[in-house]
């Protein structure tokens, strides 16, 4: 049994119609209505962004870098002072931050000396020291040896040196040598006169005898004549040889004279050469002592090697246990000039000029946290290095004041990472420039 399902032919083509009407509809929907303003206005924006895009690049200027690593040189660095020994620190002299002079002590280190004594013995010496440099020895003894009992290792030379002090007091002073020397200049005056006067007794006596001599010479021709008697000849003649022997006497005197003067120019010599020997003997003793008390004091006394500011490396306090190389103060110089060095490759270093800026970050002080320090180009070296690098001066105008208004602590060797600012260009300069490489490329 079979049905015959048919289906009108309107009820067929009914839906066929319906669609391709709908689409229609749609279509003029579409073509009708106006586009969004974006899509309007599209090409314009785009312009407009990359317009902008370009005038920033215009304005906006960045720099060419050249980086490099750096060595902070310091010309009269500060200086570290560190304990020599181990021991307690007895006791501290200057608060942190204080000015100081050269030679002031600054911390006592435990001895087995005092030294308070010690220091005052090393001042005595160092004025004795000058005084024997300007040979001004009776200044010297002028100044009495201090009384010291409590030096430790040095009191050994101290007795040495006080025993070659009393001796030199009695030989270099106003002792029994110096009363003998000026005795016997004294005496060589006393001869000198006695001299001067023989010379003219001695010219007097010479006159006198020629005087005799003539009368003498007179009377023989007389007496050739027999005018007068042989025996009144001989009478002058005895005249004559009287007067002879009285100038050779006052010879013999003179030469007398002359030995005594000499022996007394001799005794002197001895004299000064004893002198001498006791003064060498005692430069002798006052030097070994200088150096065996400097010896001390660079071992248990921290003195400051020239004039500053001195600042704790750390906390300190007296009665603290040092150990030996113990680092304890810095000494600030007033003046301090600061430096880089810095180390370039070739790439880049025809752009190298003098007086560029150059930035640096300490490598010991983050640059976020202390900001950089700022410098200028000084020099640059012609020859390579041996890693065939180039040194380049950079001079630091605002000392080591970051541009957070820091100050970084200066100590040897310091590494930092410094950029060389070369070429101040646009960004606009630096896109036209890689265009032009590009088409130059193709």
């Amino acid at each position: 049994m079979s049905e015959d399902f048919s289906y009108p032919e309107a009820a067929i083509i009914q839906p066929a119609s319906s669609a391709t009407a709908d689409d229609g509809s749609a279509m003029r929907e579409m073509i009708s209505n106006r586009p969004h303003w974006l899509i309007r206005n599209g090409n314009l924006i785009l312009l407009f962004i990359v317009g902008l895009i370009l005038a920033f690049t215009w304005f906006v200027r960045y720099p060419d870098v050249i980086k490099g690593s750096m060595r902070l040189v310091a010309v009269n660095a500060p200086k570290i002072l560190v304990a020599k020994t181990e021991g307690k620190l007895e006791r501290l002299l200057v608060a942190n931050e204080s000015v100081v002079f050269k030679g002031q002590p600054l911390a006592f280190i435990e001895s087995t000396g005092d030294p308070v004594q010690m220091l005052h013995l090393h001042n005595w010496v160092d004025s004795m020291v000058e005084f024997l440099e300007n040979d001004s020895m009776d200044a010297l003894f002028r100044n009495p040896l201090p009384v010291c009992n409590d030096l430790g290792d040095v009191q050994p030379n101290y007795q040495q040196f006080e025993s070659a002090f009393q001796e030199s007091l009695q030989v270099l002073a106003n002792g029994y040598y110096q009363r003998k020397k000026r005795a016997l200049k004294e005496d060589l005056a006393f001869l000198s006169e006695l001299r001067d006067s023989r010379l003219r007794q001695q010219q007097l006596t010479r006159k006198d005898f020629e005087l005799q001599q003539i009368e003498y010479n007179a009377k023989d021709s007389l007496a050739v004549q027999k005018v007068i008697a042989p025996m009144e000849l001989n009478q002058e003649r005895s005249k004559v040889i009287s007067k002879e022997q009285s100038l050779e006497q006052i010879s013999a005197q003179a030469i007398n004279d002359n030995l005594m003067e000499k022996n007394k120019v001799k005794e002197i010599l001895d004299l000064q050469k004893t002198m001498n020997d006791q003064r060498e003997k005692f430069k002798s003793a006052l030097f070994t002592l200088k150096s065996s008390a400097e010896k001390w004091l660079q071992q248990y006394v921290v003195t400051a090697p020239e004039d500053g500011k001195v600042l704790y490396t750390s906390f300190l306090q007296e009665n603290e246990e040092l150990s030996a190389n113990q680092q304890l103060f810095y000494i600030q110089p007033p003046e301090t000039i600061y430096y880089g060095q810095m180390l370039a490759s070739q790439t880049g270093l025809g752009k190298l000029r003098p007086d560029q800026k150059v930035l640096i970050s300490v490598e010991s002080y983050p640059s976020p946290e202390y900001g950089y320090l700022t410098g200028r180009v000084g020099y640059i070296f012609n020859m390579p290095t041996a890693k065939d690098s180039f040194m380049i001066k950079v001079d630091l105008p605002h000392g080591l004041v970051t541009n957070y208004d820091k100050v970084i602590f200066f100590r040897n060797d310091l590494d930092a990472e410094a950029e060389v600012m070369t070429d101040d260009r646009r960004l606009f300069q630096k896109f036209f420039d890689r265009l032009t490489a590009l088409f130059h490329t193709n």
